[in-house]
């Protein structure tokens, strides 16, 4: 299994464990018949004409399904908007997933994990289609027991972001920063986005194999996330996907508008 791969099994599994508090180990497989998965219909916009995100999924979907449980709803960013332009400096190491991402039941999430000039660096691109939220957040980790030798500046806000503020831990010896970014999109850009999904959710080919390159910068892993609630149950959806042309299209007319970050 190459680099890509481990990448991607790596951030399915936090994803699916950070939409769900309650494990799918049971042998019982509950949301299956006769070993085929049942697919809950959502009729919950945003809509692609008559079509709802993800109503038709094919090729290697990861899928877990489990007793519905009630479940907090973490605070991030956008639930505390006195804290915008404000540097937060934590008691605890940061969570292994951002709490802006872990909250997203249905969208996309873009992570890029940095080797070589870029060590020690994660990014995370998403939109949230239930809360119709675009959310970047950035980490940059220092660590004197390890090869990760540039140390990390505070970021310094020069205006004041609505809904962008920075995380920080450090015990001395490893020092952890993020900076948050949440910014509003509309209805329509909701909708072109569920246009360009659907036809990756449906897409039966098998991810492209990355050609390797051991000089680059850093891996690029994106996924399509659908999380669904019926008759007891919760289904969670998790695609690997190449970045179709229509998708970065539809993401990078959002990102025009995304508040300028910090200094840093």
């Amino acid at each position: 299994m190459g680099r890509t791969k481990e990448c991607h099994a790596a951030l399915a599994a936090l994803l699916v464990a950070a939409a769900s508090l309650s494990g799918c180990g049971s042998t019982q497989r509950p949301g299956e018949v006769h070993g085929h998965l049942i697919q809950p219909s959502t009729k919950d916009g945003p809509l692609c004409g008559q079509h709802a995100f993800g109503d038709v999924k094919s090729g290697g979907v990861q899928h877990a399904v489990a007793p519905s449980r009630s479940e907090p709803i973490a605070f991030a960013s956008d639930d505390h908007p006195a804290d915008a332009g404000k540097l937060l400096v934590l008691d605890h190491q940061l969570d292994p997933l951002p709490l802006e991402i872990a909250r997203i039941r249905r969208g996309m999430v873009k992570r890029f994990t940095g080797r070589f000039i870029k060590d020690g660096i994660t990014a995370w691109s998403a939109l949230d289609v239930d809360r119709l939220v675009a959310v970047s957040v950035e980490r940059r980790i220092f660590d004197l027991r390890t090869h990760q030798s540039r140390a990390v500046a505070d970021p310094v806000f020069e205006r004041m972001e609505q809904l962008s503020f920075a995380r920080k831990w450090s015990d001395g010896q490893r020092t952890e920063v993020e900076v948050v970014n949440v910014f509003p999109i509309t209805l329509v850009e909701a909708q072109l986005f569920v246009c360009a999904a659907n036809p990756v959710w449906a897409d039966k080919n098998p991810l492209a194999e990355d050609e390797a390159d051991d000089m680059a910068d850093g891996v690029t892993d994106v996924f399509l996330l659908d999380r669904r609630v019926t008759q007891g149950l919760t289904y969670t959806y998790t695609k690997p996907v190449d970045m179709s042309e229509n998708l970065a299209g539809i993401l990078g007319s959002i990102w025009q508008h995304a508040p300028r970050g910090p200094k840093w």
